[in-house]
């Protein structure tokens, strides 16, 4: 009953102060807002839909000891039929590789999918059947078994319109007819965004002990646990040390979770960084609030001091005053909660195209419960200052001055001092942040990649091997498929190369002619990029020296064309042109190959760079690959041939689909989206801070000033000019604000390293950056003080005089 009544008295109390309650509630709203924002992202990213149920599921790969800088490995499918004879800490184990599937039909045009290749057994290990239709079983893998598919829900509805009639029906994946058997739940996506899934090959390749290509996982025994299952993946992988020294020396097992597996730790520092920034903002927004309701404690002495006169304990005022708060935070939580959908909807389509489908970014009873807890607890942690120093008042003391003067206001105005000091802290922090986050994003767009990006049409194609088993297969299909393109009115030259530019490279051990012998454990690696001949035309690019490739290349004698960085890197202060070097299949040294070019330096792997890779090219008839990237430089805008360069493509081959079509510019400008991301959402952040902290300290200038109305006509009266009095208040709100930078720029120096990670081209140190933000948060301080001093200095002193 007691408490029904202070919430009635507080309802009272804020409707008498409405101006205080909307600006309390805005601003507060707006810090948990952004809390609930970034913890829902970092709860869907890190630890929220799953694409299974058990959180048992463990994944296993091989190491190889001497190489331990390279990550992680696959497992060949010997070592798996071997790991799952020896071990005992799984239930069961599952294997999975992908590949990219050519889908074609009836139904419609050609189109590329994601194919998971499994073991019959994934789907019952994950517990995850097929909601039409049935599992595969163990007929399905065995050899000379007719092929048969597993839809994904997604494609199911896109292709074939959710018809139950799909199950029986045979479709052609990568050429070869199967048999649609099944249909998964609409959110199952395992292993990451699979499209569909077919019983796993087992290829003469994947039969090699040294061919690790397929993913393992399993679901852990209830007996075991993750360091016990790793203790015994151990022992085995030593096991087969001995058994396979040739194959297996130094190669031993490592088990993760699915955060592990899925999550870069680029991620987690980044979401905590995010989730740091928030909470910054929470503090200046409670640090405002704290500060607004010291203010209203000065109003509120005579008040407190009647109801403790007549009898209230000083446990009841503090409970009524932090009930006020409490109901101030949990008005700003529902705000926030607005806030807090409507981000997440801006922020859920700018990523769309970047993150697993089965991340869906939504407030859940997660984000709820965070939401009120964080509510609840913003509102005891801003009340609780005003309410102790109310509390604590001078009864008798409080009467005689009527509220005013005592020295518990002098003691509030040091405490809004301290606050605001914070506050300035806390906001040149986030400022700094998004500060070089902003440089980061104006340096990915300004890069120059070496190369001509205007009307040039970027597209993949992808050869299944069923098809074009052959390298000669390949070779002739690009050859018949770029005379019907370099045909087509408005195509100035087309080409294929195993990607484009800034879309990464092959990586190949090599050794130089008349080099010192080197361990085959530390050969040296130089990233390789194969080209088709008019590769340096339709990137417009001028070869420094020596030739392009022709049609010959690759028939002859091996040749290669290195970038200008390699040469310099390589063969410093030497000719290039001639030299030679080799390439190793493993073990095994490949025939050598001749320098015949020089090129310049293009940007190939990525934007985070200083300098540009050290880079060869290899001409598509001496390394041919089945996956390429098809560009064309035209004479017309490039979207207007897509169509031409689907139908030319599908005269060869009906079944296959152009994928990821779009021009250059278009393509480099998806560069660095996770930057833009991170750095929008600090500016959003810091702007927010921005604001808080200068309102902050306008509100405590002019409750000084308020304060100080009597002491200001005295001085005015005595003779003290304007002026002094502007540098009065200017003075303490600048001693405030270089308080605050102070200890803000060493906060920062401290936490933007965590940036690191994100940062283009720009330090964690900058200074241009540190000096930027530190003018533009005192320019927002001068703004802060400027009404209340202009307000100060406008006092008429008989007014101020006869001021109570």
């Amino acid at each position: 009953m007691a408490l029904l009544e202070d919430v009635r008295f507080g309802l009272r109390t804020m409707a008498k102060n409405p101006t205080s309650t909307i600006v309390a509630v805005i601003a507060l709203s707006l810090g948990l807002g952004a809390n609930a924002v970034v913890f829902s992202i970092a709860n869907t990213a890190l630890f929220k839909n799953l694409p299974f149920v058990s959180d048992r599921i463990l994944y296993l790969h091989s190491r190889d000891a001497a190489h331990a800088d390279f990550g992680f490995l696959g497992v060949s499918l010997p070592d798996f039929r071997d790991w799952s004879a020896q071990q005992k800490s799984f239930r069961s184990l599952g294997a999975y590789r992908f590949n990219p599937a050519n889908v074609s039909d009836e139904s419609g045009v050609p189109e590329r999918y994601n194919l998971a290749q499994i073991t019959v057994n994934m789907f019952s290990i994950i517990g995850q059947p097929p909601v039409l239709g049935r599992d595969f079983t163990p007929e399905d893998a065995k050899p000379g078994a007719a092929p048969v598919i597993v839809l994904g829900h997604t494609m199911w509805q896109s292709r074939y319109g959710g018809s139950n009639s799909v199950i029986g029906r045979t479709i052609r994946v990568n050429g070869v007819p199967a048999t649609v058997i099944g249909v998964m739940r609409p959110d199952f996506r395992f292993p990451i965004d699979t499209d569909l899934w077919m019983p796993l090959d087992p290829t003469p390749d994947l039969e090699r002990r040294e061919s690790r290509a397929m993913n393992v996982f399993g679901d852990l025994a209830p007996s075991a646990t993750k360091a016990s299952a790793g203790a015994e993946f151990d022992g085995i992988a030593r096991n087969l040390e001995r058994a396979y020294p040739e194959t297996n020396r130094g190669i031993t097992a490592a088990v993760r979770d699915f955060g592990e597996e899925n999550n870069d730790p680029d991620d987690y520092t980044t979401l905590a960084t995010l989730m740091g920034a928030v909470v910054f903002v929470l503090l200046i927004a409670c640090a405002n609030v704290a500060n607004l309701l010291l203010a209203r404690s000065v109003d509120r002495s005579r008040e407190i001091s009647i109801r403790v006169a007549l009898g209230a304990g000083r446990w009841r005022v503090i409970r009524q005053l932090l009930v006020e708060s409490v109901m101030l935070s949990s008005l700003a939580g529902v705000l926030g909660l607005l806030i807090a959908i409507g981000g997440l909807r801006v922020f859920s389509a700018s990523v769309h195209d970047q993150v697993p489908a089965w991340m869906t970014f939504q407030i859940d009873y997660h984000s709820l419960a965070y939401l009120a807890v964080i509510s609840l607890g913003t509102g005891l942690l801003f009340g609780l200052a005003p309410a102790l120093r109310l509390a604590g008042l001078n009864v008798n003391l409080s009467l005689r001055e009527g509220g005013r003067g005592s020295s518990g206001s002098r003691r509030g105005r040091h405490l809004s001092a301290v606050l605001v000091v914070a506050e300035m802290a806390l906001a040149m922090v986030l400022l700094t942040g998004a500060g070089l986050m902003i440089r980061s994003i104006v340096n990915v767009r300004s890069t120059n990649t070496g190369v001509n990006t205007r009307n040039v049409l970027v597209m993949r194609l992808f050869l299944p091997n069923a098809k074009y088993p052959h390298p000669a297969d390949q070779i002739a299909f690009h050859q018949r498929l770029k005379s019907r393109l370099d045909a087509l009115p408005g195509v100035e030259a087309s080409t294929v190369a195993s990607t484009m530019p800034t879309g990464g490279s092959m990586n190949f051990p090599y050794e130089l002619e008349h080099s010192a012998p080197v361990d085959e454990n530390l050969r040296p690696k130089l990233n390789g990029l194969v080209i088709s001949p008019d590769y340096f035309h339709v990137m417009d690019v001028r070869l420094i020296r020596g030739r392009a490739f022709t049609e010959d290349d690759g028939s002859g004698p091996p040749v290669v064309i290195v970038n200008q960085r390699l040469a310099e890197k390589i063969w410093p202060g030497e000719d290039a042109l001639g030299k030679r070097l080799r390439l190793f299949d493993g073990k095994t040294p490949k025939p050598w190959i001749t320098v015949v070019g020089i090129a310049p330096n293009i940007l190939q792997n990525g934007i985070a760079v200083s300098a540009y890779d050290p880079l060869m090219y290899f001409p598509y008839r001496q390394l041919p690959i089945d996956d390429v990237a098809l560009m064309a430089r035209t004479r017309v805008p490039p979207a207007t041939l897509i169509n031409a360069f689907r139908r030319e493509t599908q005269a060869i081959d009906g079944d296959l689909p152009l994928y990821n079509v779009r021009t250059l510019e278009e393509r480099l400008a998806t560069n660095g989206w996770e930057v833009a991301i991170v750095a929008s959402l600090f500016s959003i952040f810091a702007g927010i801070a921005l604001a808080l902290a200068a309102i902050g300290l306008y509100a405590v200038i002019a409750h000084s000033v308020n304060q100080r109305t009597q002491e200001i006509g005295v001085r005015l009266a005595l003779g003290a000019s304007q002026g002094n009095i502007l540098r009065a208040v200017f003075r303490q709100g600048m001693l405030q604000l270089a308080i605050g930078l102070a200890v803000g720029i060493a906060a920062s120096i401290g936490l933007t390293r965590f940036l690191s990670s994100l940062l283009v081209l720009v330090t964690a140190t900058d200074p241009i950056t540190f000096i930027l933000v530190g003018a533009v948060l005192g320019v927002a301080a001068v703004l802060g003080c400027l009404i209340p001093a202009r307000r100060a200095a406008r006092v008429d002193p008989v007014i101020a005089l006869r001021y109570e």
